[in-house]
């Protein structure tokens, strides 16, 4: 069944159909492929048709229920690209610049819906202040719009898939830069890592930019790739200093059952300079350990980006998406190098293993195709 749509200014002249099929997660590690309405077109806003969501730590965190969606089912994915095919009556054409068969990306802090073959946006571009704000169940102001960047035609569908977690690498930094000649450590070369750690290394001007993870192969991507050395969690803790770094910058994920001794939030902490800066990156709704007696021994100083759009207002995101496209268009983020392997969204086993393995996996990033 299809829904027949006139061809006005602001509608595809191909019918839409009326159903779409959905990556749906029931329950933590519960996921099935669901047939669901197409959503409607938001009067402020477009509707898009997907062609390629990159999997992101964040939806695995909610996969394995790290995370908690206000409900379920939910579907996941947000490192979303997708084709404008119909724009609400009431939208900003003229800020904007957009058209139908235009590709758009965005950033929402707590947008998912992803993983689906159609989704509807309300979003906010470079130069625009608007807000339409909300409480969230998780203690912070949200903003139903998200900011959203148009993309270029010389830039390909799979490279825009990584704008969106550079934006959040982007976000983070800008809010709480390295200084000048800073020593800094990356906690974690996943994506987020590589991705941070390239900033950090071309744009700020650090003394040296080292890392630690636990897998070897993603300590060797790190080296060849922005980090002066990267080290095996135990190698850092027996060649480094205490009081050696400036600047940590943690993509770390939810950790659990390790000795504390060997906790490597902990070993940055040992290895940070007194009033050291601490930027904490990955999320988790679960407590996780972090050692009271060195921060106050040391006065180290924990930060991170907001989410609160009262703090960090989502026209504020909307510049930056614009900058994190522009840093990969530059090569300052290779983006070509951070793509591993990509998946059809039509082959369901496929992507239901690539959630189950994700934590052991040596990929980097995996992106679901939804093109034809």
């Amino acid at each position: 069944m299809t829904t027949s749509v006139s061809t006005t200014t602001g509608r595809s002249d191909i019918p839409l159909p009326a159903t779409m099929k959905a990556f749906h997660l029931t329950a933590p590690r519960k996921t099935e492929l669901a047939t669901v309405p197409v959503p409607a077109t938001p009067e402020d806003g477009l509707l898009l048709k997907t062609r390629c969501v990159s999997i992101c730590s964040t939806d695995i965190s909610v996969f394995e229920g790290h995370l908690f969606p206000p409900q379920y089912p939910v579907v996941l994915g947000h490192e979303y690209l997708g084709e404008v095919v119909e724009i609400g009556s009431e939208f900003d054409h003229d800020s904007a610049g957009l058209e139908i068969g235009d590709r758009v990306v965005y950033w929402g802090q707590t947008d998912f819906e992803g993983l689906a073959e159609y989704r509807s946006v309300r979003p906010i571009f470079s130069g625009q202040v608007k807000r339409d704000v909300f409480w969230t169940d998780r203690n912070f102001l949200d903003d139903r719009r998200a900011a959203a960047v148009k993309i270029p035609a010389e830039m390909s569908d799979l490279e825009c898939s990584f704008i969106e977690p550079t934006t959040g690498a982007l976000r983070s930094i800008l809010s709480n830069p390295p200084h000048i000649g800073d020593k800094v450590l990356i906690l974690g070369t996943g994506p987020i890592g590589v991705i941070a750690g390239r900033i950090i290394k071309r744009l700020f001007a650090p003394n040296s930019v080292v890392s630690v993870d636990l897998n070897p192969n993603r300590n060797e991507f790190a080296a060849q790739n922005f980090s002066d050395h990267a080290y095996l969690p135990d190698e850092l803790n027996t060649a480094i200093n205490e009081g050696t770094f400036d600047y940590v910058f943690d993509t770390l994920p939810t950790i659990k059952n390790v000795d504390e001794e060997r906790d490597p939030r902990r070993m940055a902490m040992r290895k940070l300079k007194p009033r050291g800066r601490y930027v904490l990156y990955g999320a988790s709704q679960e407590m996780q350990k972090f050692d009271t007696w060195l921060m106050l021994a040391k006065g180290i100083n924990i930060m991170s980006a907001p989410f609160d759009v009262s703090s960090f207002p989502m026209h504020h995101s909307a510049n930056v998406i614009y900058s994190a496209m522009q840093i990969l268009m530059s090569g300052v983020v290779d983006g070509a190098r951070l793509l591993s392997s990509v998946c059809r969204f039509d082959d369901y086993d496929q992507l239901v293993s690539i959630f189950e393995n994700y934590r052991t996996t040596t990929d980097l990033k995996t992106i679901v195709d939804f093109r034809g």
